[in-house]
């Protein structure tokens, strides 16, 4: 499979980087916009560079859009697509309608990931279902997710957004660690990551049980997991998680 990339940004740069490391890499044919990040991709294999947009979508049916949104109109009229064209595109806020016009008559589907893109395991998320979409991702060892509602699909980016939040309250705990103990604190994040692969493990082995229950079995009455339960709970330490997310999601909902 050959894909092409118009816009090389940090997301798309990350994409192709985390597909070309898999088991299961791709030909890629990248824009010249930002000469930088493109000289870093022309180091893996299979990676080469043309001389326009035009030249991309000439020579690729599947695309990657990473330009802004704003910079969208305009690219839309640098080139010309067929019917035969399926682009994949990453701007965020813009709604699958307007991009199904503005890109007409190309098949379009919105395409959403982190920049830990870059590593094996990381997850894109895509609306509206596409099947050879997913396995193309699924087979260089990406986590796929689909949604049903576009609604569904803007929410999803806010799973990035809780990874942030939840990185700086990481550092927060690994500090406490290594103040305390000594520990160095690059050893104290690791134990933290390891922490929450177990978490992750747990989750995906056993989905018929909820998050909450399974914190309840790990902390049983009369350990420290349990004290640290209830005291976290006791003064609603989920509030401004839970509030933060909820005044998105109603921002989310206002634009649609």
């Amino acid at each position: 499979m050959r894909i092409g990339v118009l816009g090389v940004g940090a997301l798309t740069e990350a994409i192709v980087t985390g597909v070309q490391k898999s088991k299961s890499p791709y030909s890629w044919c990248l824009s010249p916009r930002s000469a930088f990040r493109v000289e870093r991709l022309l180091s893996l294999p299979q990676v080469s560079v043309a001389q326009d947009n035009q030249s991309v979508v000439d020579q690729c049916s599947t695309v990657i859009i990473g330009v802004r949104p704003d910079d969208l109109q305009s690219l839309a009229t640098q080139i010309k697509l067929t019917s035969d064209h399926h682009l994949l595109c990453l701007a965020a806020g813009v709604h699958l309608e307007t991009l199904q016009k503005m890109f007409y008559p190309a098949k379009v589907t919105r395409m959403m990931a982190s920049i830990a893109a870059e590593y094996p395991g990381a997850s894109v998320f895509f609306f509206p279902k596409d099947l050879q979409l997913s396995t193309c991702f699924s087979n260089a060892g990406f986590g796929v997710q689909s949604f049903t509602t576009e609604l569904q699909f803007e929410a999803s980016m806010l799973s990035v957004c809780v990874n942030a939040w939840w990185l700086d309250q990481v550092h927060a705990l690994a500090q406490t660690f290594a103040d305390e103990t000594g520990m160095p604190l690059a050893e104290a994040v690791e134990l933290l990551a390891r922490a929450q692969q177990e978490s992750v493990t747990l989750l995906k082995e056993r989905r018929q049980t909820t998050p909450t229950v399974l914190a309840r079995e790990i902390g049983t009455p009369g350990t420290f997991t349990a004290r640290g339960l209830y005291h976290l709970k006791e003064r609603q330490a989920e509030k401004p998680w839970v509030d933060i997310l909820s005044q998105l999601l109603k921002e989310l909902k206002s634009k649609e």
